[in-house]
């Protein structure tokens, strides 16, 4: 039996694995292929991870700051033991690269400070060495899922999904906690992610969206709605985790039609201009196969809406705003100075909202009619 003083057999294992930070060859290390940021696929080689991380992870803007300024060792790089594969510190590892190497300055077209700072291309950096990654998950998992320096949700849905597979053992619940976020919000994260790699796997092609960015938050938000689990074949419950390939077969082609809704694909938009509030109006749309089919054939959002939509909610709303509006320009008015123009749209206005009043008492004679 051990004692409060003991370590147990996985605490033994954990400091016998996680090293004391200490210095090594920036020439030794490695790239992460299978980084967070990165989360579609592996990279095939340690040029194709630089390139990333030169185009897509703004390497430049740490060359620049390392140019100028130096390279401090306030935070150790984490490294596989085997193999010197960096876990943590991949961007700074591509800005000490490019600032060692004039080829690869040229190839990416970077320009580092002139004159550089006497330590800004170090031989050795300190560095903590793990023997596994599931090692270094819990200090990674707080600085970039709710700490100082946050990934978009597609990486953190990568790290928690790689997390949740690893053979540790530990429940989504724990792994929750140790991510300082909410069961549900690490569970909305991981089940889109299975859902995307399940489209990716069909066809569809990120790279190939719509727009510059990947709003993986469409995909994460809408996937616990009803509509959109019915249209995709899912349980209508919301299970804790999906399995892989979660979509039925015979809904494979309503996937691959909601994620270019979402994302277009190629010469077919996005229906999505911004998530609020086409993001619950495209939900809407998929619980109504007439909707949907018009959807789908002419991507016009707008008249595939107004099909469902109710159109009461849609006049209370809009009165709601008017009457606001109304409101605040009357307690702007006694700063009004005659103008002809704006005198001219008042009267508009009121023309408008005397009509607005008729077809509403008509409304109510024909209701009250009808209870008679």
């Amino acid at each position: 039996m051990s004692t409060a003083d003991e370590a147990t057999p996985v605490e033994a294992e954990a400091e016998e694995s996680i090293s004391d930070a200490h210095r090594v060859k920036v020439s030794d290390l490695v790239l992460d292929r299978n980084n967070p940021r990165h989360p579609e696929q592996p990279f095939g080689s340690d040029e194709e991870a630089l390139e990333f991380l030169v185009e897509e992870a703004d390497a430049n803007e740490l060359v620049q700051a390392i140019g100028n300024t130096g390279w401090l060792n306030y935070e150790p790089l984490v490294v596989l033991r085997d193999g010197n594969v960096v876990l943590e510190g991949n961007r700074r590892l591509a800005a000490l690269r490019i600032l060692r190497d004039p080829a690869l300055q040229r190839e990416y077209g970077i320009t580092p400070p002139s004159p550089l700072h006497a330590n800004a291309v170090p031989d050795e950096v300190l560095a903590i060495k793990v023997g596994t990654p599931s090692q270094a998950r819990d200090f990674i998992g707080f600085k970039h899922v709710n700490g100082p320096h946050k990934w978009d949700s597609l990486a953190k849905a990568k790290f928690a999904w790689d997390w949740v597979r690893d053979p540790s053992g530990l429940s989504l619940d724990a792994i929750a906690k140790r991510l300082g976020d909410s069961h549900n919000t690490v569970a909305r994260l991981v089940n889109a992610y299975i859902v995307l790699r399940q489209a990716q796997r069909l066809g569809f092609d990120i790279a190939e969206r719509t727009k510059s960015s990947f709003s993986f938050s469409h995909l994460y938000t809408a996937l616990p709605r009803p509509n959109v689990r019915a249209y995709l074949g899912l349980d209508d419950a919301v299970t804790d985790l999906l399995p892989d390939n979660p979509v039925p077969e015979e809904r494979h082609e309503s996937l691959l039609t909601f994620m270019t809704l979402l994302y277009g694909q190629g010469a077919r938009k996005t229906v999505i201009q911004s998530q609020n509030p086409n993001l619950n109006q495209l939900v809407d749309v998929l619980g109504n196969q007439t909707a949907t089919a018009m959807l789908v054939s002419d991507r016009d959002l707008k008249v595939a809406y107004e099909q469902v939509e109710d159109r009461s909610r849609r006049f209370a709303e809009r009165l709601f705003a008017l009457n606001k509006a109304a409101r605040a320009a009357s307690e702007a008015a006694g700063d009004y100075a005659y103008d002809a123009d704006l005198h001219e749209m008042a009267l508009s206005v009121q023309k408008t909202v005397r009509g607005i009043v008729t077809a509403m008492t008509a409304e109510k004679d024909t209701a009250e009619a009808a209870t008679e």
